[in-house]
């Protein structure tokens, strides 16, 4: 599926078959190298110590917010429009919000009623609330790790858009920089045992809203997603935007409006 904004055209694919190592060779690492270790030593792995594995299952993370949702529509969409036997594996982390599975959650389910296909059961993650790192970072790590390893998937696709371009004086700036038009994030990359796909990095919220127009969604889907990163006293307990964040500034920016 192909989608052309403004001078760029971002396609969201779903390969037939993807690069594994062999089950021999992977044993080896898995037995020899802890996670980081393994990640430096597939580095000097021989194209000849891989082969083609067919694609059954694909996974997404949700949060719940603009970018995941549409990105696990349009899939959803592809694999019923063009009859492929693939499942999706949604999956979820519960944050610093606790809102992230609930919305996501709400997603799925307007997805599977509006597009009448069904997904594998959602799963969510919940990591210590009081360790930060682990809550916000290490926990992708180490599940993506452990469902790459167990063939859970064999694709895992992410939402993520880029920055706000860096001269655009009306919004401020996110403190992601890895996320800045500049950065180098290709949109595949593969490791070894990770397969990733990042569609819509090449584009930004508002190249986003464009594609929620082009699909009907922006009256329909985008009311039930959220950004926001406000407190719960700020939200109403996580029912409304708290319109100060920079998530928020984002949303509003792009698509001039909160829901």
């Amino acid at each position: 599926m192909i989608f052309n904004i403004d001078d760029k055209k971002v396609e969201v694919s779903i390969p037939e078959f993807v690069p594994k190592l062999k089950p021999d060779i992977l044993k080896k690492f898995v037995e020899k190298y802890d996670a980081d270790e393994m990640l430096q030593q597939l580095k000097h792995v021989s194209k000849n110590d891989h082969y083609q594995r067919k694609v059954e299952t694909i996974g997404i993370w949700m949060s719940g917010g603009a970018d995941s949702s549409l990105l696990t529509y349009v899939l959803a969409k592809k694999i019923k429009d063009e009859n492929l036997k693939i499942n999706i594996q949604p999956l979820s982390v519960r944050r610093g919000r606790g809102w992230n599975p609930i919305y996501a959650g709400h997603v799925i389910d307007f997805i599977e009623q509006n597009l009448n296909i069904k997904m594998n059961n959602h799963i969510v993650y919940y990591p210590p609330m009081n360790d930060e790192h682990y809550r916000e970072i290490q926990v992708f790590r180490e599940k993506d790790n452990e469902n790459f390893l167990n063939n859970n998937f064999q694709i895992l696709y992410s939402g993520i858009t880029c920055n706000p371009p860096s001269d655009d004086r009306t919004i401020s700036k996110n403190k992601e920089r890895t996320r800045d038009e500049e950065s180098e994030r290709p949109l595949k990359t593969f490791n070894g045992i990770r397969y990733y796909i990042n569609p819509f990095f090449g584009i930004n919220k508002k190249g986003l809203k464009l594609i929620y127009d082009q699909l009907n969604l922006t009256d329909s889907l985008f009311p039930i997603t959220r950004s926001c990163e406000g407190s719960d006293y700020e939200t109403g307990n996580y029912t409304y935007h708290c319109k100060k964040c920079w998530w928020c500034e984002e949303r509003y920016w792009a698509f001039g409006r909160y829901v």
